[in-house]
């Protein structure tokens, strides 16, 4: 096998001119990971290292866990009526599971940004400001710095620098998509989890997206659910496969995204990930 200081460079290598360090610490590890709703098993007895600074991406068919997985790595899964977690999450050095977690605090770390998008029924200033409201007393010099400041590294600060008092909703998709990602981005996340965030969007708005992933990952490490592989191929330094087994979702197996297009170890794998299977 081709070592990989060989290996042609990713997408992601050539558009920031970095990959991750092979032996860079875990952002995120997971073991032993059960995720049930009621009666039903979601997940079973899944272990996964999240590396710092890698963006993962996680594919599978739809049904396997994925997203249930993503909950569950910032206690959003604590808001779902009948969901029992048992197992090990750990973010750097502190217990995700443990009683005593600042469950607030966890989620402003570990931000969320979901399928469809979702901004405030109020002012594009506003969704942002809201967001600092829950973090610290700031005055509106500090929030305007802030708003300004989040709005530029998503693209969005031409656009609607005229508009920040205009609702939020009267957006793009795109536009409202990164919107969102400003307001996450607003709490100085350091791990970034994305549940499909392109699936909504046209094209043309999920490439800018797919760019604003690749320089998110130099400040924070980003965890995507996508169902595209094309795209889990073009920005994702790791791969997370998912299946579907005895009606519930299990890894099949994870790593660097390269070596598992290339050559994957499992069967499933490579059906999946050549089209065979999904």
């Amino acid at each position: 096998m081709t070592a990989p200081s060989k290996l042609a460079p990713s997408v992601r290598e050539e558009r920031t001119g970095r990959a991750p360090l092979l032996d860079a610490p875990a952002a995120i590890r997971v073991e032993s990971l059960n995720v049930r709703y009621g009666q039903k098993a979601a997940l079973r007895d899944v272990s996964l290292t999240l590396r710092e600074g890698a963006i993962t991406a996680m594919v599978g068919p739809s049904g396997c866990g994925k997203s249930s997985f993503l909950a569950t790595l910032n206690r959003l899964s604590d808001l779902i009526p009948g969901c029992r977690v048992d197992g090990s999450i750990r973010f750097r050095d502190r217990d995700v599971r443990a009683r005593e977690t600042d469950v607030l605090d966890l989620r402003r770390r570990v931000g969320m940004i979901f399928q469809k998008p979702n901004p405030f029924p109020m002012s594009v200033r506003q969704n942002i400001a809201l967001a600092l409201s829950e973090r610290r007393r700031l005055s509106r010099s500090e929030i305007d710095e802030i708003v300004e400041h989040v709005l530029q590294r998503v693209g969005l600060w031409d656009e609607l620098r005229g508009r920040l008092d205009a609702s939020a909703l009267a957006l793009s998709g795109g536009q409202q998509q990164r919107l969102c990602i400003a307001r996450a981005l607003a709490l100085e996340p350091e791990v970034l989890l994305m549940d499909e965030p392109c699936s909504a969007l046209d094209p043309l708005a999920s490439a800018t997206v797919e760019d604003l992933i690749l320089e998110l990952s130099e400040a924070c490490t980003v965890v995507v659910v996508t169902h595209n592989l094309a795209q889990a191929r073009r920005i994702s330094d790791d791969l997370a496969f998912f299946w579907v087994r005895d009606d519930a979702g299990v890894l099949i197996e994870s790593g660097s995204t390269r070596a598992l297009f290339r050559a994957p170890r499992h069967e499933l794998t490579r059906d999946y990930l050549s089209g065979i299977r999904g």
